[in-house]
């Protein structure tokens, strides 16, 4: 998952739980998880690199950089490193 506590936690994974319900999450969003750490719940969830916005494609890095539009991709507003937003 990206999440901005990151820039305070290098070398952390940040992770979030399945919820009980809407905005009722088991497991809030953390990052006391070493970036090798793995357990069974752990899975991949594939994201194209770009999304439609207006008629036009646009990288999804640029997105969760920008206020306009970050808050519908996370609930933390702009990703605000780099290093933890992918190359498209």
């Amino acid at each position: 998952m990206l999440s901005n506590r990151l820039i305070r936690h290098p070398g952390r994974i940040a992770i979030y739980g399945w919820h009980r319900g809407p905005s009722m999450p088991i497991q809030p969003l953390s990052t006391v998880h070493g970036a090798g750490y793995a357990d069974y719940s752990h899975g991949i969830r594939l994201v194209a690199g770009y999304a439609l916005v207006q008629d036009k494609l646009q990288p999804l890095r640029d997105l969760l950089r920008d206020s306009r539009f970050a808050t519908t991709l996370s609930g933390e507003g702009p990703i605000k490193i780099a290093a933890v937003l992918p190359a498209v």
